[in-house]
């Protein structure tokens, strides 16, 4: 061979480059993010009602953005206070285009806008974060601190010394600080004493923050440099007095002071919330990152920047990105387990010779290396799904070198790569139709697409230039039966005899057609089959690692420190537990959670199930809270309405909220006859557990008679019952913070609230006379939905998956069909999509591509659809092994069956390659083209196989993406090699008639 020399050279010099990048490639746990198609606008209106800000605001914006060109759904929230417009664009528009214009519009009508709504603000557009959390941050780090100090100097020394700089890393979005407990001055008093002297809350708070020291800008001069600002700082020139002497008011002469009228304690700040691992109380310092960060390397430059600060002892508690690199690990581990199978594989079956296996093993180095170099040009970011392009597509390198070699060695030229081009052309035609997928196949086959198509790429140049350069420098050349004795040789003959008469005689019409209609039949059947498991085995999302959640909440006016109280009972008896991995506690005004992990024996037996039913047994034991389980049993369970765990639910929208509610009344009527749908509740979407409130309806009558403000009622009622912040006090050489707190606040309840009398501008009234106060359902929340209300049902079906998706399907469609002109309903269960079909239309594509490949490159129009048709033909197989295992298909059996359609023309195509090469184009000939090619079609076949059962090795529930893709392609190429012994010669109807058997 020419250029031998150079060839191996410059390939040489390219996996020298490639090596070299490797340590410069991008990997990590999760792909890179697509910018987004998302825009949220933000803004405020305090004190608003989430009513008056949807009628005057938030309906004002969605119609102006609706019209918008580009736009293709918007949706809101308005909340008591502040709302928020999210709008999604449709695809291929100029995002940043949209958003200005949108800025644009928002600015022209801010006029228009109420007073006291703030400017609104328009935010996203970056990226899209689909593949990640739903939250917008995430637990990345959680690091406990010990020292011989009391936690609030720890406290202090961890926000100088760590928060400031692990917050200053890329990728961080904050840090917390938790489990401290610090001192406030709490100056308590009393509202009526304080009326007595003409003394309001707000007096007091003033006088507190004179006597402490305060700056405010008064006001600016004219200066030789411009205008000049004055600030006024107040600071007490008593210094040495005791603060509870602090003079408040001047009454006829007389000073009144602070201790006159209230008194004053150092007490322990109590926590708004509560955060503990393993129910130990120490301090954590969590930090959290951007959603679309990259865990791992953030986790990394955070733990340089905690291991640099030597003041405090950290230990580490929680690591997301180890957890997340453990199954990267695994992957990496299964991929070179598949590498070593292959290795061995073409060891053995090239009959042992070193050289032969050199071939085959520097051809796949040369490969990687190479695709190394373009995933660096190309920024490709590898992480488990591309990684898996990777290790599928060794088998399909493997394949074009073993092709390559066995073809060169035997006719010392390079015929054989028009069948090697048009086979790896195939097969990137058929991943090419990713790009089309609905977005919830899409985003997980992208990259596994774009890998394996560049490895294929390259492939095809390595076989035609440097496997056919390192067979002639190695001398590797095919081994010859010498023995015509030889059992080999003998079978051999035999069944190319055997074979021969089987082409032959499917050329005859009568049995070609009845071949025909036998294949039509096991297609059509195997097709129903699979299609009746598609009810079981749709696209579900990955299912998380169980854990078991425990939920509780007080109910109203309970406090969170009344509820830590209780969790902390539940902590106690699950620390007994030794197949606890772990358990982290959360303590919120809006409930508790413990979130329980379990290690990996324990999880992969009945404890969950058991220390689930102990827990239930537990909680219902501790009063005064309302309680529930999920995570491990399907309906878990709850001793309360709010908190009770719904599996499904529909979702229901229109434009008049009062008939919509009504629909959801009666939809949750019907439901309610079917005694296996328990648990029904009519529900506002992400906003279930909304809080009651009193509500005071006021007799402006009565208040223009008696001379009475609403204003000076609620100024007089703030005074009783809210703290007030009065800014903060040097105490012993640190600053605390000092909070007003009126006496009242426990004492004052609704019966007093309606039946006493309070001090209103000099005169005491009962509030009771000027208004009925009502205690209701806070609607503080009002989603819409394209301008549409939007409630939900919610529900617990008693069955399988395919009755309850058979039964929500059929009330879905019922009421969709009863419902008037505005009005939909649609399944939103966890993991439910709208499925078109358009994957497996899409399929159809992938067999017209490949056509037409062909067709280009054999020049024959009958040759490209006898070897097409293999593809519904091989399908066969696959549809045989998800029906009968009961494998869920998934995302993993599409990438299957995309990549099995690419795969099962490869041995018809190196089949009609080889028979082209023949000069008489006889039955005799396609025969000897079986045979020559036959060898290397199997070891393909195996190959690819063999490649595939280390991913088999974790079963469904530990990888379901990679083992529904091994079973998928296992099976199909199984039973790949049946329709190409006889379905081939059966379609491919060049051979000619007269010589079929010659």
């Amino acid at each position: 061979m020419k250029h031998t020399f150079s060839i191996l050279l410059v390939m040489c010099v390219l996996m020298v480059i490639g090596a070299a990048l490797v340590t410069r490639l991008d990997i990590s746990n999760e792909p890179r993010p697509e910018r987004g198609r998302t825009l949220t606008i933000s803004y405020n209106w305090n004190n608003a009602s989430a009513k008056v800000v949807e009628q005057n605001v938030t309906s004002r914006i969605e119609a102006v953005v609706s019209s918008v060109r580009g736009v293709e759904k918007v949706s809101s929230v308005s909340c008591f206070g502040y709302g928020r417009v999210t709008v999604e664009l449709k695809p291929k528009t100029d995002i940043s285009a949209i958003k200005f214009e949108i800025a644009s519009i928002l600015r022209q009508m801010r006029e228009k806008l109420p007073s006291g709504v703030s400017y609104p603000t328009v935010s996203g557009g970056e990226v899209d974060t689909a593949l990640g959390d739903d939250n917008e941050v995430k637990l990345i780090l959680t690091y406990m601190l010990n020292a011989d100090m009391s936690g609030e100097q720890m406290r202090q020394i961890a926000e100088k010394e760590m928060k400031g700089k692990v917050e200053r890393v890329e990728g961080v979005h904050h840090v917390d600080i938790t489990g401290y407990v610090t001192h406030y001055m709490e100056v308590e008093y009393d509202a009526r004493q304080l009326a007595v002297y003409g003394i309001g809350s707000s007096d007091l708070v003033d006088a507190i923050r004179n006597f402490s020291g305060r700056e405010d800008v008064i006001g600016e001069v004219s200066a030789y440099k411009g205008r000049v600002t004055i600030p006024l700082l107040l600071s007490s020139k008593e210094e040495r007095k005791r603060f509870e002497q602090m003079p408040l008011k001047n009454i006829d002469g007389k000073i009144v002071y602070l201790n006159n009228l209230a008194s004053c304690h150092i007490r322990e700040l109590k926590p708004e919330s509560y955060y503990r691992v393993n129910g130990m109380n120490t301090i954590y310092v969590n930090v959290y990152a951007d959603k679309d960060a990259n865990v791992v390397d953030v986790a990394s430059d955070v733990k340089d920047v905690m291991k640099s600060s030597h003041s405090l002892n950290t230990s580490l508690a929680y690591d997301r990105a180890e957890i997340q690199m453990k199954d990267f690990r695994s992957l990496v581990i299964r991929s070179s387990l598949t590498l070593l199978i292959l290795l061995l594989f073409v060891w053995a079956s090239g009959g042992f010779r070193w050289r032969y296996v050199a071939v085959i093993s520097v051809s796949l180095l040369a490969n990687i290396l190479t695709a190394v170099l373009f995933y660096y040009l190309f920024d490709i970011r590898l992480h488990p799904f591309s990684l898996a392009g990777i290790t599928v597509s060794l088998g399909i390198i493997i394949d074009s070198a073993i092709v390559m070699t066995d073809h060169y060695a035997y006719y010392r030229n390079r015929k054989a790569f028009l069948g090697i081009l048009a086979a790896m052309l195939t097969t990137v035609g058929a991943l090419v139709i990713v790009f089309w997928l609905p977005d919830y196949l899409r985003r997980d086959l992208r990259d596994f697409s774009v890998v394996v198509m560049i490895n294929l790429l390259v492939a095809v140049a390595v076989a035609l230039f440097f496997t056919p350069a390192l067979v002639s420098r190695l001398g590797v050349g095919r081994k010859r039966m010498t023995s015509s004795k030889n059992l080999r040789l003998r079978l051999a003959l035999w069944f190319k005899r055997l074979y021969l008469g089987y082409v032959c005689m499917v050329q005859k019409r009568c049995i070609r057609c009845a071949s025909l209609l036998v294949f039509a039949v096991l297609f059509a059947g195997s097709l129903k089959l699979f299609v009746d498991s598609l009810d079981t085995n749709t696209f579900m999302p990955k299912e998380e690692e169980m854990k078991l959640y425990i939920r509780a909440q007080m109910p109203l006016g309970g406090s969170v420190h009344e509820l830590n109280d209780k969790v902390m009972k539940v902590e106690a008896f699950l620390s007994k537990f030794d197949g606890i991995k772990r358990y982290e506690t959360s303590v919120r005004r809006q409930g508790a959670t413990i979130v329980v992990e379990f290690n990996d024996e324990a999880r992969n037996s009945g404890f969950p199930y058991s220390l689930e039913n102990q827990v239930i047994g537990k909680v219902i034991t501790i009063g005064g809270a309302d309680w529930a389980t999920s995570g491990v049993s399907e309906r878990g369970f709850s001793n309360s309405l709010n908190l009770q765990y719904r599996a499904n639910s529909i979702e229901i929208s229109g434009y008049d909220y009062e008939r919509l509610y009504r629909f959801a009344e009666d939809m949750a009527k019907e439901m309610s006859e079917n005694k296996r749908v328990v648990d029904i509740a009519i529900v506002t979407p992400g906003h279930e557990n909304q809080e009651d409130e009193f509500y005071m309806e006021y007799d402006r009558r009565m208040l223009s008679a008696d001379s009475v403000s609403i204003l000076a009622i609620h100024s007089t009622m703030q005074s009783m019952l809210s703290d007030r912040e009065a800014g903060k006090i040097d105490v012993g050489g640190r600053q605390m913070d000092v909070t007003v707190h009126p006496s009242s606040v426990n004492s004052f309840d609704l019966w007093q609230l309606g039946n006493s009398y309070i001090g209103v501008n000099g005169a005491d009234i009962r509030p009771s006379v000027f208004m009925d106060i009502t205690r209701r359902k806070a609607k503080n929340i009002i989603p819409r939905d394209n301008q549409e209300y939007v409630l939900q049902v919610a529900f617990n079906v008693l069955g399988s998956y395919t009755y309850t998706s058979r039964y929500v399907k059929g009330i879905t469609d019922k009421y969709n069909a009863m419902f008037p002109v505005g009005f939909c309903c649609l399944d939103k269960t966890y993991g439910s999509y709208e499925d078109d079909g358009t994957q497996y239309w899409l399929v159809g594509l992938v067999a017209v591509i490949i056509f037409f490949i062909l067709a280009i490159l054999f020049e024959s129009l009958l040759q490209s659809l006898a070897i097409t048709m293999l593809i519904p033909v091989s399908l066969i197989g696959l549809f045989l092994t998800y029906s009968v295992t009961g494998v869920p298909f998934g995302t993993g059996g599409f990438a299957a069956m995309v990549l099995l359609s690419g795969l099962t023309v490869n041995g018809g195509i190196y089949i009609v390659c080889q028979y082209n090469n023949y000069r008489r184009r006889t039955a005799r000939s396609f025969v000897s083209a079986f045979n020559h090619k036959v060898m290397p079609i199997m070891l393909t076949v195996l190959s690819t196989i063999l490649g595939m059962i280390p991913f088999l090795a974790d079963g469904y529930d530990q990888q379901p993406f990679w083992f529904s893709l091994a079973v998928g392609t296992i099976g199909g190429l199984s039973l790949s090699v049946v329709p190409l012994v006889f379905f081939l010669p059966v379609v491919l109807t060049s051979i000619p008639l007269k010589a079929r058997c010659v």
